[in-house]
This record gives structure tokens, sequence and C-alpha cells, in this order.
């Protein structure tokens, strides 16, 4: 009896330790979510709406479904309802973004939702990313229109193995056979082992190192790795040209998270998914700091309101500021992405102890 007294009352203080602890972690999440919802809106006055991050706070601070089953492990595994829709082509009006030279040397030429750039130089033209497989050649067409020949990509940067960035990467070889393709190691073995189909799997290419410097003719871009969108995806610096104005760019590898992704086991569990996330934003942000980087370039244009910022380009006045360089903006928006995702991971924990 008195055993049972004792495992009865170890019970009650570990059900109460445990509420307590998962009252701690949610009031911690909905701090970090304060900080990152504080970092949205610039303070500012006579500001632009472009300066508005909500988007991207709307997009990482979406609290996790209750009882979602994990994503099954194997490269037989059928693709995701939504990734295998991705192999089929859409009708142009729903994909077609006009191409937009965004400075002297940086061209968009991505779709409404996924973004491809060309970084040119006076040796030639970075690509940042290749895009579905079926939509590639047709951005790589859109170089054109600004006088620029595809033939001309002496690299592509793919900044993580996802279907928005590297399905094209096969479509590309098509069109630039000689294009070298950079892509972390990590990566480069993922899309060996994912459940994508053989047509956009690419053959192994150069493997980027964190901190490696990719210069070609007048320009060099940075590039860094930053884990969490993927096991091993990057992020860049890269210099951007105003006129007689230079400023510094970043790019942040990416926003979005998964467990398991294409029935590949990408990280061991959601807590190391987000610590590893949450430390290489800050990383990235301190990186960001350091170099001065007053630029912000993102891999979806909804992230940093990137439309918008073109729209006013192309009224831009003489001695008007150029919309995409806010050394504030890019401080928010940094913040932003490394305060939300506690919001998912805390909020979990929290979960499981109530």
């Amino acid at each position: 009896m008195v055993i049972r007294w004792e495992l009865a009352l170890f019970t009650i203080l570990a059900s109460a330790a445990l509420s307590s602890i998962a009252q701690a972690q949610a009031e911690a999440a909905q701090a970090h979510v304060a900080a990152a919802r504080a970092a949205v809106s610039p303070k500012a006055a006579n500001t632009q709406p472009w300066h508005d991050f909500n988007s991207a706070f709307n997009e990482m601070c979406a609290e996790p479904k209750p009882g979602a089953r994990p994503q099954p492990v194997g490269k037989d595994i059928p693709s995701e309802p939504g990734e295998a829709a991705k192999l089929t082509p859409t009708p142009r009006e729903k994909w077609y973004a006009l191409p937009a030279k965004v400075f002297d040397n940086l061209y968009y030429i991505g779709t409404k939702t996924e973004s491809t750039w060309a970084i040119t130089t006076s040796a030639g033209i970075i690509l940042v990313n290749t895009n579905f497989d079926w939509v590639t050649p047709e951005l790589l067409d859109e170089l054109r229109t600004f006088g620029l020949d595809p033939v001309n990509i002496k690299y592509a940067v793919i900044v993580r193995s996802h279907s928005d960035q590297s399905w094209g990467i096969n479509a590309l070889k098509k069109v630039v056979p000689s294009a070298r393709v950079i892509m972390s190691e990590g990566d480069w073995e993922f899309l060996a082992n994912d459940n994508s189909p053989a047509k956009v799997k690419p053959t192994k290419d150069m493997v980027a190192k964190d901190g490696q410097k990719v210069t070609l003719g007048d320009t060099t871009v940075t590039l860094y790795s930053t884990p969490g969108a993927s096991a091993h995806n990057l992020s860049l610096i890269f210099p951007v040209k105003d006129g007689n104005q230079r400023h510094l760019a970043g790019m942040i590898g990416g926003t979005t998270m998964n467990v398991v992704q294409g029935g590949v086991q990408v990280f061991p569990d959601t807590q190391t998914m987000i610590e590893t996330y949450i430390a290489s934003a800050k990383r990235f942000k301190e990186t960001e700091d350091n170099a001065g980087v007053d630029t912000i370039i993102s891999i979806h244009a909804a992230l940093d309101n990137m439309f918008e910022k073109v729209d006013a380009l192309h009224s831009r006045k003489p001695g008007d500021p150029h919309p995409f360089v806010s050394k504030d903006a890019v401080d928010r928006f940094s913040t932003s992405l490394s305060n939300a995702p506690k919001l998912n991971w805390l909020g979990q924990i929290a979960t499981s102890f109530s």
C-alpha cells in the first residue's frame, strides 16, 4: 500500500512538473513569436507597403497541426501529392511572371511563386536556382529579353535540394551543357536517394563548401552552409550594382522545414530540425551584419514582397532610393525568420506535455 501511495505521489508530482514545463515552453514560444511579429513592420515613418513581412511571418508562425502523421521513409515511397503535381506543366497564365532587371547585374527570371535569378558578370552569368524541369527552359529563354544569351551561363548555384530549386538542373544542362552546377554535398546525396523520378535526378557536379567563394570575372558570390530548410542548404552573399552605387545582397537559402522529405529522413526529429534551423538563421544574420548586407534577394517572391518592389522600381524617379535596398529590412527579415520557427518547436513540446 505504501508503495502504491508513493507511486501515486510520484505520478502527481511528475505530472505537475511536466505541466509546469509545458507552461514555460508555451510562454517561451509566445515570447519568440512576439519578437518575430515585432520585426514584421518597420518602426520608421514614411515606409512603404513592401517593407512589411507579413507573408514570411504567417508562413513561419503557422502552428503545427495536431496529430499529424510522420511521413514514410523509403526510396520507393510515392511522392507526396503536392510534389508529384509539380512534375506536370501548368497553364502559362498560372505561372508566368514578367522578367525584371532588378539591379544592373541582377535579373529575375522566375515564376509567380518560385524565384530564379541571373547574376551577370564580366565573364558570363551565374544562375541562382533552376525551377521545375518543364519550366526552366522557358525561364532561361527570358534572358534574351535583356540581350543576354543563356549559353553564357557558366555556373548554377542551387541553394537546396527541393523541387522548385533543383528539378530543373537536367533541363539547364540540356540548354547549356557546359554550365557547372554547384550544390552542397548533402543535397547532392539527397537528390541521389530521394523518391523523385529519374528524369529530374542530376549527375553530381561541384560540391559547395562553407565560406566558399565562386568568382566569375568581376563578381564573387560567397556560399554559406545554413542547414535547416534541408540538411545542408546554402545561403548566399553577393554584390549588386545600381549605377555608381554598390550594395551587398543576401539570400537565405530556405524558410520551410521537413523532418522527412521525398522519402528521406532529413533530420532525426523535429527538435533537431528546428534547433538546426534557428542556429543557422542566427549565424547567417550575424554574417550579413558583419558583411554589411543591405539588400534582400529571396527564393520566393512572396516572402519579401518582391513583385511590389519591382513595380516600385519601374516607377522610380532619379534620386529615389532603390526599393530593394534597406538595411533595416534586412535586419527585420532575418530577425523574424530566426524567431518565428520557435513557435512550432516549443508549441509541439508544450502540446506533448499537456
